[in-house]
């Protein structure tokens, strides 16, 4: 009952804090923090990092703080040659930019910033956080200067391993499994030491230089009474790249043994848990200590400890695959996560449960009867809430031919004006007798492309007329980028404007209609030249760039012209809503519904040092 009430008593607090009209910070100089990733945006570590200080910047400051994120993806540059030329765009880009504190994470990022970045980075105060494994011999560059607060967060796989094995006492067989890469081995070779001098009862084996097919059969024949360690899977003998998450989760869906890592990565993937570092807390460490130091506080006050880091964590569906859920070997205050435990065995103990179900009974029976009343009432409402769903929906498919229709004059006008230019072109090289065979050759050619490019337009729209969708194919976007490119280059080349392709990925491929994305970015790159048009920058350039997330590519197309007008920002992708004078307003609403239509997302944005930016996500096509 007191439980209860402290329950009741908590959600008031929190709805009367929720409701409140005045939010804690919203006013306020606004935050600005600047993270540096030491490796690729894919690493699934930096998701548990970047929720901890996102969670205490938002206690701290709600909406008052800016985050710039970037990542130098040193790992491709493994013998200390990162380009210089990389980090000077980082330079130019936030030396306009008031930042208050600078995080670096991990991988050498600390020693790159120190060589090649400016003055007003390296005298920025700093949180430093990485792997810590200088008790092993290895040692890293942590400090960027004497305002660093460092967060050294040092991985003891043997505290781990030892209490994993308490876990089953029958344990007569374990296993050391581990990738090739440089990293996969060093835990591997942390592990082994252990328990050369530990495990001298056991038999250890060390399952490693080996294809991940390989792996799986091992684990699947694994003697009675055997456990596994999966310390680091980052590289199989074949050069398969994994990550931790990843490798954990086939390892343990194969396995006949309890499976342990030494890292709260992979946790609900398939390991028991244990005595393991937790990058969750390490992200909450580092967003409390963020908080402090914007607000004064000395960068040298902060020191991180095991406790801040380590914590009994457990998957309470394994605990119960290996009857281990009420053992008394788990740790009284063990974080114990996905439990699945019914409402009468938590409470079976509470004798008043069968008389509070006896009387729900009875009040859901008088309803029963009440309702048994008002039937005919309720299905006349039915009926008449049918008609009007009809009624809108048909309102509905009006509006779309109206969109429709709209879009076919819209999209069209881009290739005839091509085809119209192209002919008067040919006529005045004629005129001129300046005309040559091959150069009519290339006239024709264009011509023809872009009688092409119509016709595919108008079977795109006479296809969503008629209510049906062209069947979507494997589409690589670089290539699709590099002609839509060679298309528009020549208007670009007319304004003076530069067009640059910034892409990292060269094979990312996405199930797509390839003529729609290709209006898309059309669309996008013809609003940036026109936005130019209007400025008064003497250098005009646009920008294409891609970026990876977990499952998602994204491509954005950046500007340096005028940027978007705050009047409409938040209404840019409706239809009709348009800031040129002969526009129609329905070019950018087009955009929307193909990208939606594509299970993507698109938006757009203003940045910070002039012009806009928009973008549009896909899902990533995997290869079979």
């Amino acid at each position: 009952m007191i439980n209860k009430f402290k329950i009741i008593l908590k959600v008031i607090f929190l709805s009367l804090f929720v409701l409140s009209p005045v939010y804690a910070q919203q006013s306020g100089e606004t935050k600005t923090i600047l993270l540096l990733f030491g490796l690729s945006p894919n690493q699934p570590a930096y998701i548990p990092l970047l929720k901890g200080i996102r969670e205490k910047l938002d206690e701290e400051f709600y909406e008052n703080y800016n985050l710039h994120m970037e990542y130098l993806d040193l790992r491709r540059y493994p013998n200390d040659d990162f380009p210089k030329e990389l980090f000077e765009s980082i330079n130019k880009k936030y030396r306009d930019i008031h930042i208050d504190l600078l995080i670096c994470f991990g991988m050498n990022a600390v020693p790159t910033v120190k060589k090649f970045a400016e003055s007003y980075l390296l005298e920025l105060p700093t949180i430093s956080m990485d792997l810590d494994f200088s008790d092993y011999g290895f040692v890293s560059e942590m400090r960027l200067n004497d305002k660093t607060t460092i967060v050294n967060m040092k991985l003891d796989p043997a505290k781990s391993v030892a209490f994993d094995i308490k876990l089953f006492p029958e344990t007569s067989s374990v296993y050391f499994l581990t990738g090739i890469s440089q990293f996969d081995k060093l835990l591997l070779d942390i592990g082994r030491k252990w328990a050369e001098k530990n495990l001298l009862n056991k038999k250890v084996h060390y399952v490693t230089d080996r294809k991940m097919q390989e792996v799986l059969d091992t684990v699947r024949q694994l003697p009675k009474n055997s456990i596994v360690f999966v310390g680091s899977f980052n590289l199989d003998a074949d050069s398969v790249e994994y990550n931790n998450p990843e490798a954990i989760r086939l390892i343990s869906s194969q396995s006949n043994s309890p499976v342990f890592g030494y890292s709260d990565m992979g946790i609900g993937e398939g390991p028991v848990g244990g005595y393991i570092s937790s990058f969750t807390n390490v992200g909450l460490f580092v967003g409390k200590a963020a908080v402090k130091l914007l607000n004064g506080a000395d960068p040298n006050s902060f020191k991180v400890t095991e406790q801040d880091y380590y914590e009994f964590i457990f998957d309470w569906r394994q605990l119960k695959k290996w009857n281990l859920v009420n053992s008394d070997l788990i740790p009284e205050g063990s974080t114990i996560l996905y439990e699945n435990i019914s409402f009468a065995d938590r409470y079976k103990w509470i004798g008043g449960v069968v008389l509070l179900f006896l009387v729900l009974q009875t009040l859901l029976i008088a309803n029963l009867i009440r309702l048994n009343r008002n039937q005919k009432l309720m299905t006349k409402k039915i009926i008449v809430t049918e008609n009007k769903y009809r009624d809108f929906l048909h309102e509905d498919r009006g509006l779309r031919l109206g969109h429709l229709t709209a879009s076919l004059s819209h999209e069209l006008n881009q290739p005839l004006t091509a085809i119209l230019s192209t002919a008067q072109a040919g006529i005045n090289f004629i005129n001129s007798n300046e005309a040559t065979p091959e150069l009519l050759k290339q006239i024709f050619q264009k011509i023809v492309d872009n009688d092409k490019r119509t016709a595919s337009i108008l079977s795109s729209v006479r296809g969503m007329l008629k209510l049906e969708s062209r069947e979507k194919e494997k589409v690589n976007l670089v290539s699709l980028i590099n002609e839509v490119v060679a298309v528009v280059q020549s208007e670009a080349a007319e304004l003076n404007a530069k067009l640059n392709i910034d892409i990292i990925h060269e094979r990312v491929n996405v199930l797509a209609d390839k003529i729609q994305i290709q209006q898309v970015l059309l669309n996008f790159i013809s609003n940036a030249l026109q936005s130019m048009e209007k400025s008064n920058s003497s250098k005009k350039e646009i920008t294409i760039t891609d970026s990876i997330g977990n499952k998602e590519v994204t491509i954005s197309i950046r500007d340096n012209g005028v940027g978007i007008a705050e009047s409409i920002k938040d209404k840019l992708f409706k239809p009709f809503v348009s800031v040129k004078k002969d526009g129609t307003g329905i070019g950018l609403t087009i955009c929307s519904s193909i990208i939606e239509d594509h299970q993507g997302k698109i938006w757009a944005e203003n940045m910070p040092d002039g012009g806009a930016k928009f973008s549009f996500s896909l899902k990533i096509l995997k290869d079979e």
